[in-house]
């Protein structure tokens, strides 16, 4: 038998060998195409032509009587193209291939009838919402976030799947608005559209879900957003008859009443007026002559000056409260100490409490007990800081001042701490903190240190910035908290566990047992920031890695990254964003830049700021020069000894 008809006869044998392959699970093919379009990393090699039994390749799950496809498993490998080749996959129930690089989605939903399960999340999906959802009656989860899908929500669509549960698709471009009398209001209960650009009223079936489920619609409007909608009618008047009256207008707004009910309670604020200005006189006729001296000195020892945002402050014997703009929800300490409060955590300073107030508000409350500074200057340093406003910085609202315990009012900011979305619920079921959104936290942080650095003529610090203190807003932005608080009530260096974010200056001239003796210059600041865009960096928490303030942070980094490479150091979450391994070896040399051993050697915190908004916006450096060119004059010694990690 000649070569030629050798070869003809084992390309025929070859080609019925697929084909009865190819009959016996007709899903085979679909899988195939599948990889052939869309795996240039190579991630699926177990998938092979000589296998006759797809079941018992990575990620994919049969029926065992069947031995169809019923779940396909494919998250963070890499993945490229469409999701159009695997259509054919009918008996498919569970889909998942989140956090890979697709760019398009099936032509229709529809081949899929028995679908319950959808997660095509943080991908590149581009087109409009897929065709077909209407037809997976027994769909029960479907998360399209994180992509670019444009157009509207197709609402009367997804009203006629009954089982649905979960809806995520923040963090895209869709548009239109929410009316849809038909959606099924009690299926779905877990609720997200946040990042999009949708309009219009809020549904009131949807009104019961949490504002940030809504966040970054700024054309959305109605409960339980705070903007209103232009049709309704809410009377926002407001009295100015007393300062009771005043706080209590800015505090809360009021809403529509009768006439009679507002004779009555006109009535019952003039009794009211009248008796606080009898008490009033009697009162300033037996203190005057003793309190006028003391308002005089109290004047001149003062060290800071009270500012324009400070609306009303109440005295008392026993305590002292200032309230800030903005301030909403009480009127006085005892409202505080009698709403419901739920212990957020136990800090060095004392203890964190979320208050709920009666008007539906949140608000944290900070209850510091032990007072080591004189009361004038803390008053002076917190007027300052109450009147501080920035979207990267917590807002301080009110403050109340006693012999032996202070009270501060902050703005509660739902979605926790920096610390905990870095390392909270590590292991399985965690939902992995992807890099676009670290980088964002390490923008936010560094702009909110930078403006308070700017504050008091440039005067401000933070005294002990951590993770933990950074807490992350509705719209997903870092935000600074307890500035200056470390300063005012200094700990003993023995009570800090985070050696690791104290600068080498500080932790060798602190003596055993007692507060620092080195003065704390905005410098340490900046090393305590480097510390942080370390911990986004690595995942680790910070000293718990090997490095410290004892050992030196970039010595550390250096030496292992020398030793066993880049992505050894990087936090294994960020295993799937090598594409965006530029922009994180720019982020590491901004944090050696600030972790400098000498102060006189980190840049600015304006600096550091300007350099990471340029790899936002740049993508890394858009070249391989490093960000320790941007320094100027900040920092040249470590400019020159920024060592390059691309090539790692």
């Amino acid at each position: 038998m000649s070569v030629k008809l050798k070869h003809f006869y084992l390309c025929v044998s070859l080609t019925f060998s697929f084909l009865s392959l190819s009959l016996s699970n007709p899903d085979l093919a679909a899988l195939l195409a599948f990889k052939s379009a869309s795996d240039p990393s190579s991630s699926l090699s177990s998938w092979s032509n000589s296998s006759s039994d797809p079941c018992s390749w990575l990620g994919v799950a049969c029926n065992p009587s069947t031995r169809r496809v019923t779940k396909l498993v494919l998250n963070a490998l890499n993945l490229t193209g469409s999701v159009q080749p695997l259509t054919p996959l009918a008996h498919l129930r569970h889909l998942s291939l989140h956090h890979n690089r697709l760019s398009s989605a099936t032509g229709s939903l529809a081949a899929w009838p028995n679908l319950k399960h959808l997660y095509l999340s943080h991908n590149l999906l581009a087109d409009v919402f897929p065709d077909g959802i209407s037809h997976l009656h027994r769909l029960r989860r479907l998360d399209l976030s994180y992509n670019r899908l444009t157009g509207e929500i197709p609402l009367s669509e997804l009203a006629q799947l009954p089982h649905l549960v979960t809806l995520r698709l923040e963090f895209n471009s869709f548009t239109g608005n929410l009316d849809s009398s038909q959606m099924n209001t009690t299926s779905i209960s877990d609720f997200n559209i946040s990042g999009n650009d949708l309009a219009g009223k809020i549904p009131a079936w949807l009104s019961t879900f949490p504002a940030t489920s809504f966040a970054g619609n700024e054309k959305l409007c109605g409960s339980p957003l705070l903007s209103h909608c232009p049709n309704d009618k809410i009377n926002t008047n407001r009295t100015a008859e007393s300062d009771s009256v005043q706080i209590r207008a800015s505090c809360k707004e009021k809403k529509g009443l009768s006439s009679r009910a507002v004779l009555t309670i006109v009535g019952i604020d003039a009794a009211a007026v009248l008796a606080a200005l009898v008490t009033l006189t009697c009162c300033c006729c037996s203190r005057g002559c003793r309190n006028k001296e003391g308002n005089r000195e109290a004047k001149k020892n003062d060290k800071f000056r009270s500012t324009s945002r400070v609306a009303v402050m109440r005295e008392s014997e026993e305590y002292q409260m200032v309230f800030f703009e903005g301030c909403k929800g009480f009127t006085k300490v005892d409202e505080l100490l009698k709403a419901s409060a739920e212990m957020l955590g136990k800090g060095a300073l004392g203890t964190t409490y979320k208050v709920a107030l009666d008007g539906g508000d949140a608000v944290v409350v900070k209850r510091v007990r032990e007072r080591r500074r004189k009361t004038k200057v803390v008053d002076g340093f917190l007027r300052v800081i109450g009147g501080l406003r920035h979207p990267n910085v917590v807002s301080l609202r009110a403050y109340s001042s006693s012999m032996d315990e202070l009270l501060l009012v902050c703005d509660f900011l739902p979605n926790g701490s920096l610390h905990f979305l870095l390392h909270g619920n590590r292991g399985p079921g965690r939902t992995p903190l992807d890099w676009t959104t670290r980088l964002k936290m390490a923008a936010g942080s560094a702009r909110g240190l930078a403006f308070l650095h700017s504050g008091n003529g440039g005067k401000l610090f933070h005294g002990h910035l951590t993770t933990s203190n950074i807490i992350v807003d509705c719209l997903g932005s870092a935000c600074v908290s307890d500035a200056g608080l470390h300063h005012l009530f200094p700990i003993p260096p023995p009570s800090f566990p985070d050696d690791a974010y104290r600068a080498p200056e500080l932790a060798h001239s602190a003596p055993a047992g007692g507060a620092h003796k080195a003065k704390f210059l905005q410098a340490c600041d900046v090393y305590s920031f480097g510390a942080v865009l370390l911990e986004i960096l690595t995942g680790k928490i910070a000293g718990g890695g090997g490095g410290g303030a004892g050992t030196g942070l970039a010595k550390w980094v250096e030496l292992v990254v020398e030793e066993k490479g880049l992505w050894e150091l990087l936090d294994f979450e960020l295993l799937r964003y090598r594409e965006m391994e530029e922009e994180m070896v720019a982020l590491l040399q901004v944090a050696l830049l600030c972790l400098a051993g000498s102060a006189k050697d980190r840049p600015k915190m304006e600096r550091v700021e300007k350099m990471i908004e340029n790899i936002m916006k740049k993508g890394g450096n858009g070249g391989n020069e490093s960000p320790a060119v941007d320094l100027s004059s900040d920092s040249s010694s470590v400019s020159e000894n920024i060592p390059n990690f691309a090539s790692s």
